[in-house]
């Protein structure tokens, strides 16, 4: 509980700073409004081993898209899985992986993309260490963004979402 609810502060507090206007609650879930952009985040809690976040907006400027976090508990003694396994469990290539030595605060990450009907889906998977550098968790981060024009716009985008990325910490 206390991953999830540390991820959520830190993805406030990185929206907030990239200068919304408007921050409510409505029903479980946290909305974020920035002029016509809509931002809404959730966040599901699955299992004791298992948290996620999901924020997605759609703006005129932006296009359409989401961010998902997810924690996931590492049962002891059980590594950061292979490339191999990475891909069975996501129904691709090994090959379709590439390696990232690091992105943002995390080390060892692999990284596969694929575009669908206009959507590009990046998806980001890094081993989180305990004190020890053990790996006690993974880290899955999805950023699906869509296609636009407008080239400053999806440079804003890109930027907004980057410093998400880079605040980005998993507390236990």
């Amino acid at each position: 509980m206390k991953k999830i609810l540390a991820m959520l502060l830190v993805t406030i507090f990185a929206l907030s700073a990239t200068a919304f206007a408007a921050i409510y609650r409505h029903d479980d879930d946290i909305v974020f409004e920035y002029d016509e952009n809509a931002i809404e985040i959730t966040a599901e809690i699955h299992n004791d081993d298992e948290h996620r976040i999901v924020m997605g907006y759609k703006d005129k400027a932006w296009g359409d898209g989401y961010i998902t976090i997810q924690v996931v508990d590492l049962p002891d003694g059980q590594g950061f899985p292979t490339r191999e396994e990475l891909a069975e469990s996501m129904g691709t290539t090994a090959d379709a992986f590439e390696d990232m030595p690091t992105w943002g605060n995390f080390k060892d990450v692999v990284t596969t993309s694929t575009t669908t009907e206009g959507l590009t889906e990046t998806v980001f998977i890094a081993p989180v260490t305990d004190d020890d550098g053990e790996v006690e968790d993974i880290l899955t981060v999805i950023i699906a963004t869509s296609e636009v024009e407008d080239e400053e716009a999806a440079q804003n985008r890109d930027d907004a979402i980057s410093a998400i990325v880079d605040t980005l910490k998993v507390n236990d």
